[in-house]
């Protein structure tokens, strides 16, 4: 299974019971007891993929238990570090006018 570019493929491995019976996940969801492994708090965790190399074929040290808050700050940390680098791109519109300019009635 890959995950560039098959963002649906993911999000239905992700939803089925094959990811939910994961021996890797299951296996690092124990060794967690229940607690985040960033802040160590107690609660309902998420399983993070450390890469997507493995994708559907985890292994032990692919995945990482977090709970949702440090989950979603890994998970944005990431992306920001992958596409900082990235130029941003412009729409090709021209500008309608230079809003430095004052505004000129032209009745008078």
């Amino acid at each position: 299974m890959a995950q560039g570019g098959e963002g649906l493929v993911y999000a239905a491995y992700i939803a089925s019971n094959r990811w939910r019976t994961n021996a890797a996940r299951v296996r690092e969801l124990a060794v967690a007891q229940g607690k985040c492994r960033l802040c160590a708090e107690q609660g309902p965790l998420e399983v993070h993929h450390r890469d997507y190399e493995n994708l559907g074929d985890e292994r032990d040290g692919d995945l990482v238990a977090l709970c949702a808050r440090c989950h979603r700050e890994v998970t944005s940390f990431l992306r920001r570090a992958r596409y900082r680098p990235r130029t941003p791109r412009r729409a090709d519109i021209p500008l309608l006018r230079d809003v430095r300019r004052p505004l000129v009635d032209p009745t008078r």
